[in-house]
């Protein structure tokens, strides 16, 4: 339990994360290192090699902060060291370079420069260890295997860093992904809503504008349309009662969403102020979606409001349900005047919306026997297909 509340630590507080580790280093490899430069190298020589450990383990904390910068800085703190004496291969503060190497390709800016730099460095340390008068008193080392040895290093240390590299570069991705696939689904998700609002109040309002119309010259119509304009006014309020509700508690609370098997309840509320529909199927019924169900009842919904609005309450409407064998096919058709009823408009775009959700398409215009026409097209799921 603790390591993972450490963990969650460390993640959170990077900067001291890494200043807790160049701390550790610096205990474990510096302390060491300089007791070794002190006692073996003369004055001013420990003194120089002193200040190279201490200014190396201090800039392996920004390794991560200023990649670059502290790269730099450990070179030339080992390049110093190289310079004063042959024996500071042996010191443990050594293995700061490799770490540094190691960083600074995974989180800099120019990877190339790693290896461009050891190569410079262990060519620098090959040469001054060979003619180190120190070493050579005691064996003549290989120049070759030397170099070797430290290239396979500064390898091992930049072939981890690009791949650590690459694996934080993948996950930037993937974050990016992440990102803009809920950035999509919100937005989609707004569309989706702005269509239910849409399809209810577009509806419900055109009804009771219609039922309010008729009622100021009818006198003796005047509560049939209050009680339209009432009863529509409360399903209006309880679908939108439906739609808050996905907003505040989610889909899983909310009300259920209208089907083809609503279509007749819907046309039956139609009538009232649309007196001549008539609906119609041919074909053998099939098993569409849930999204399919709802876009089609939407179509209908859509095309009567439509009819209502721009055409009038004395227009007759035709509904009619195809079912083929590799679709359903709806059309909506009324014999109002064609400049009466125009495509434009959202509820169009948000049938269009519908539709392209559940690889259906939908067309609207004038029918050339007069009237306006929309059909929509619904393919059936893959195992319905004939």
């Amino acid at each position: 339990m603790w390591l993972e509340r450490f963990g969650t630590w460390c993640r959170s507080h990077p900067r001291w994360t890494e200043t807790m580790f160049a701390g550790g280093l610096g205990i474990v490899l510096g302390g060491p290192s300089l007791l070794m430069a002190i006692s073996s190298v003369p004055w001013p020589g420990s003194g120089v090699l002193t200040a190279a450990i201490a200014v190396a383990h201090a800039a392996l904390a920004a390794r991560r902060a200023a990649p670059l910068g502290s790269f730099v800085v450990i070179c030339l703190a080992v390049a110093a060291q190289a310079l004063v004496t042959g024996f500071f291969l042996i010191f443990p503060s050594v293995l700061v370079f490799p770490l540094s190497l190691y960083s600074h390709t995974a989180h800099g800016r120019h990877p190339a420069l790693g290896p461009i730099a050891g190569a410079a460095g262990a060519a620098l340390v090959t040469f001054r260890f060979v003619h180190d008068p120190s070493v050579t008193a005691i064996m003549r080392p290989s120049a070759w295997l030397l170099a070797a040895l430290l290239m396979t290093i500064v390898v091992a240390a930049w072939s981890l860093g690009l791949f650590r590299r690459t694996q934080l570069a993948y996950i930037a991705v993937l974050k990016e992904r992440a990102i803009d696939a809920a950035q999509r689904a919100t937005l989609d998700e707004r569309a989706r809503i702005a269509r239910d609002v849409h399809d209810v109040l577009a509806h419900s309002m055109a009804v009771i504008v219609s039922q309010a119309k008729g009622g100021q010259y009818a006198t003796d119509r005047a509560p049939q349309a209050l009680g339209v304009i009432e009863e529509t006014g409360r399903q209006a309020l309880t679908d939108l009662r439906g739609l808050v509700g996905v907003l505040r508690t989610g889909p899983a609370e909310s009300v259920p969403q209208p089907t083809l098997r609503d279509v007749p309840e819907l046309v039956a509320q139609m009538r009232r102020t649309l007196p001549d529909v008539t609906c119609t199927e041919r074909g053998s019924a099939r098993l569409l979606s849930p999204a399919a169900e709802l876009a089609a009842y939407r179509v209908v919904q859509e095309a009567l409001t439509n009819t209502l609005k721009h055409a009038g309450g004395g227009t007759r409407v035709r509904i009619e349900f195809r079912w083929s064998d590799t679709e359903l096919v709806l059309v909506v058709r009324d014999d109002g005047r064609v400049g009466d009823c125009g495509p434009g408009g959202k509820g169009l775009i948000g049938m269009r919306e519908r539709l392209a959700v559940v690889d259906g398409s939908i067309t609207a215009g004038a029918h050339r026997e007069g009237g306006f026409v929309v059909e929509a097209r619904l393919p059936y799921p893959v195992g319905e297909r004939s």
